[in-house]
This record gives structure tokens, C-alpha cells and sequence, in this order.
């Protein structure tokens, strides 16, 4: 990123304060430690259509720290519908790739960027990522702060979203249940080059070696983890 960008992103930040969504955090599993700023809470209960909110492939909405005030996720409305290019400061904010992986950049104020691709650079390597329990996992790095740490275990010490939002096998469209109503988004995926979302990966890539996407492999098990379920 470039530091040209910031004052165009601190603008977008303001503005994107009015059309905040409410947070899929989980609301006792929302905190996330660092070293030099304390715990960073994802979904602050005082203002929580402000928390960060996970979508399929990208993250939105603000974490409050309360040394240094509001961080910005991104507004929610990424250029092309799926990723945040990174671009410039209009189109930023935190990725989710297929694999649950995250990457790009979140903004706060008093704080600069934040990189949630920086765990890659970590001792040993563990980079920032969602994984299918709903749980958030790894580092991110902070170029004014150092490393937030997601991997702490004790709960109420780590974020992960709330259960209802944790993706279940098979279940392609989300719902909360598996029937025939996900076949269709089973398909779409298979068949497409449509990205999929981290959760459309967790519930679809049910073949006995998962291999992080939904392809020819997973629909034998998906037709029967179907049957099983009716």
C-alpha cells in the first residue's frame, strides 16, 4: 500500500460508519490480543452494527481497541462484488480466500495499516486465516504496533463468528439445514468459474482428502452426506 492512500481511506471510513451491517461475531469470542495495544474487540456490544462482519470472501465493518480507538475492515462493498482489490485507498479492506486464508488490509486511524497477510512472515510461519470451525487463527502485522495474535485458546480470549453462522457439510446455501435445496449451489460451484466463499468451500469440499475446493472429487460425497441427511 502506498501512504498517499491513507487520507483517501480515513474518508471512506467515515463514510461507510452509516451503512454498517450487523456483526457475525461471536459476541464472547470477539477478542484478539496484541502485544503493544491490548485486546482488540471485534464486536464492541455498545455499537455492534459496527463490529466486523465475514462474508464469503471478505471481511467488513470496525474492531474497537480501546488504547487506540476504531479499526476499519473494510466498507462492505468491494469492487467487482468479490475481493477488495487493494488498489488504492477507495477499494480496500480484508480478504477471505477459498481456503479461508486472509489477506489485504485493514485501516485504523492511530494506528496505520494493518497486514493480514504478515503471518506468513511470522516465527514459524502462521498466517491470519477463518477456518471451518468459525474460528479466526494466525497473525496479522501491524507496521506501527507488531503482531495481533489470533491463535490464543482460552475462550473468550480468540474470534471466531457465532455458531449459526460456522458452515455445516453440504450445506451450500447456508441455512442451517441439508436437503435439496443446496444441490443447486453445489452445482453452480462445480460447474462455474464463480469464486467461491471460504464457507462454500468448508461445506462443500466433502471428499475423504479435502483439497481446499469443490470439484468433480467432492460429489460422491455430496450426493451421499444428501441421503444421510434426508
Amino acid at each position: 500500500m502506498y501512504p498517499w492512500i491513507s487520507a483517501v481511506f480515513l474518508m471512506v471510513l467515515c463514510a461507510s460508519q452509516h451503512a454498517a451491517a450487523q456483526s457475525n461475531i461471536d459476541p464472547v469470542n470477539c477478542y484478539a490480543w496484541t502485544e503493544n495495544l491490548g485486546w482488540i474487540n471485534w464486536r464492541a456490544e455498545a455499537v455492534p452494527d459496527q463490529g466486523v462482519v465475514v462474508h464469503g470472501t471478505f471481511l467488513s465493518g470496525f474492531a474497537w481497541a480501546e488504547n487506540v480507538g476504531w479499526i476499519n475492515f473494510g466498507d462492505g462493498t468491494p469492487v467487482g462484488g468479490t475481493f477488495y482489490s487493494l488498489a488504492d485507498g477507495t477499494d480496500a479492506g480484508v480478504n477471505v480466500a477459498p481456503d479461508g486464508s486472509l489477506f489485504g488490509y485493514a485501516w485504523g486511524e492511530n494506528v496505520g495499516w494493518i497486514n493480514f497477510d504478515g503471518g506468513i512472515l511470522a516465527v514459524p510461519p502462521d498466517p491470519a486465516r477463518i477456518e471451518c470451525d468459525g474460528r479466526f487463527r494466525g497473525f496479522a502485522w501491524g507496521e506501527n504496533f507488531g503482531w495481533i495474535n489470533l491463535s490464543e485458546l482460552s475462550p473468550g480470549k480468540f474470534v471466531a463468528v457465532e455458531a449459526s453462522f460456522a458452515p455445516l457439510a453440504c450445506d451450500m446455501n447456508h441455512d442451517g439445514a441439508v436437503d435439496g435445496q443446496d444441490i443447486g449451489d453445489f452445482l453452480r460451484l462445480l460447474f462455474t468459474a464463480q469464486t467461491p466463499g471460504w464457507n462454500d468451500v468448508c461445506s462443500g469440499d466433502v471428499e475423504a482428502t479435502p483439497d481446499q475446493a469443490i470439484g468433480p472429487g467432492d460429489i460422491d460425497a455430496f450426493v451421499a452426506c444428501l441421503l444421510g441427511s434426508a
